[in-house]
């Protein structure tokens, strides 16, 4: 048996891409901060458009380096593609020279140049192609939800098809979610990725993002995710907090046992999926009474695990 996250250390929650008066957000810096502090989250990430925050370190709460670079028309995402870009974690200035014409990869590779991790922010909202996405290298994450794109500020929030087909073509693509707050009006504190490290420094918190250790969400917990083989059959286990349904994704199209759904007022608070010979990858979706998510990053399956 194997678990897909290690969870020897604590769970911390994270919001990396939010917007001060720095660029086109509508509170300070510090205000921002104090807003996630108190929503008990334990780090956040000041994603300024072009402008590269700074790390600051406390016992109690973490604030990582941050940025969101850009590239493309959004009058015109046929012809000119959107990117938008996340960098988290930079341990040195980035070196990038800001055009509408630069290429994704070169902003994914300033990012990892300067020590940081490079996050593809909402694909859906973008339009972004794909199978343009499976020809970077360096991304290590995207994310499946973002709360400003949803309504009643934009559209199209979730992503979560993009990670299927991605994982289809052999990208297993880590999911993490944001709010992306600008106004703060209510877009603020909803969603999150949360992420198992052994202490709330820098370095550590840093360490497991690279390592894919983390889930998003919106409210609903991943407890834990096993994977095991018997007799040549392969079976996941998925426990987690009380939700209304687990939903197992996978590239076979049809099986009838996907979906764990709770019957009257009982909540689930675990499931099995029995691992098709169709199937090469698995993510797990939760879905609360609320109507909140979570999200696993998808995993390998099968012959190919």
């Amino acid at each position: 048996m194997k678990t897909i996250f290690n969870t020897g250390g604590h769970w911390y929650r994270g919001n990396l891409h939010m917007h001060t008066t720095q660029s086109d957000g509508k509170i300070p810096g510090k205000e921002a901060a104090r807003i996630y502090k108190d929503a008990g989250y334990d780090f956040i990430a000041l994603t300024d458009h072009l402008l590269q925050s700074e790390t600051i370190e406390a016992a109690d709460f973490l604030q990582l380096a941050g940025c969101e670079l850009d590239t493309g028309s959004e009058r015109n995402p046929v012809q000119e593609p959107v990117y938008h870009i996340i960098g988290v974690g930079m341990t040195k200035k980035m070196e990038f020279e800001h055009s509408k014409k630069s290429h994704p990869q070169e902003m994914i590779d300033a990012i990892r140049d300067a020590g940081g991790y490079a996050i593809l922010a909402h694909p859906f909202w973008s339009l972004t192609d794909p199978a343009a996405v499976c020809t970077l290298k360096g991304l290590s994450a995207a994310e499946i939800y973002n709360t400003f794109s949803g309504m009643p500020w934009n559209a199209r929030p979730e992503s979560s098809f993009y990670f299927d087909l991605w994982a289809q073509k052999g990208l297993l693509m880590p999911v993490t979610a944001a709010d992306d707050s600008h106004l703060y009006d209510g877009e603020q504190t909803r969603a999150y990725m949360m992420v198992n490290s052994s202490s709330l420094s820098a370095k550590d918190i840093c360490t497991a993002i690279g390592a894919g250790n983390f889930y998003a969400s919106q409210g609903p917990r991943f407890e834990n995710i096993s994977l095991s083989s018997f007799g040549g059959t392969q079976s996941i286990e998925v426990t987690c907090s009380a939700v209304e349904k687990i939903i197992f994704y996978s590239d076979t199209i049809y099986c009838n046992d996907r979906v764990a759904v709770s019957k009257g007022d009982r909540t689930l608070i675990s499931a099995k999926y029995t691992v098709k010979q169709t199937d090469h990858f698995v993510r797990i979706e939760l879905i609360d009474r609320a109507g909140r998510h979570a999200w696993s990053s998808p995993f390998g399956v099968g012959d190919d695990d």
